[in-house]
């Protein structure tokens, strides 16, 4: 009988842990764009398109990015299984060589385990062509 009693208070304890556990994912179509061959001056713009795979609402802070980068976002709650995206302008005019530039993304969701908001790093890469 105590056996029984063990087993039921596992299966019990662990079905109240995991309805307690609570987690933020987003999943990406692309994390990493490459816009390729870009002649100086020129502009290229794309998305960032995720969906909220997560258990949790999430809800985006801001989206930050180089002065190159002009941002827009998926305003207000974002529910589990919706999708949003991040618009993306790319303005090489100021821009003297080729490289990669970050994308950050920070969520009002705090991490329980950093006491901090989430963050996600996504980046674009493209060639600067001087003509």
């Amino acid at each position: 009988m105590k056996d029984i009693f063990l087993i039921f208070t596992i299966i019990f304890g662990s079905l109240t842990l995991s309805a307690q556990t609570s987690a933020v994912n987003i999943t990406f179509e692309k994390e990493h764009h490459q816009l390729g061959d870009v002649v100086k001056g020129e502009k290229k713009t794309f998305k960032y398109n995720f969906e909220n795979t997560g258990t949790d609402v999430i809800e985006i802070e801001i989206v930050s990015g180089c002065d190159c980068t002009t941002l827009d976002w998926t305003r207000g709650p974002i529910k589990v299984g919706e999708k949003g995206s991040i618009d993306v302008i790319f303005d090489s005019t100021e821009k003297e060589a080729s490289e990669t530039v970050d994308v950050d993304l920070y969520l009002k969701n705090i991490n329980p385990k950093s006491d901090s908001p989430y963050l996600f790093v996504l980046d674009y890469t493209f060639n600067l062509l001087n003509k």
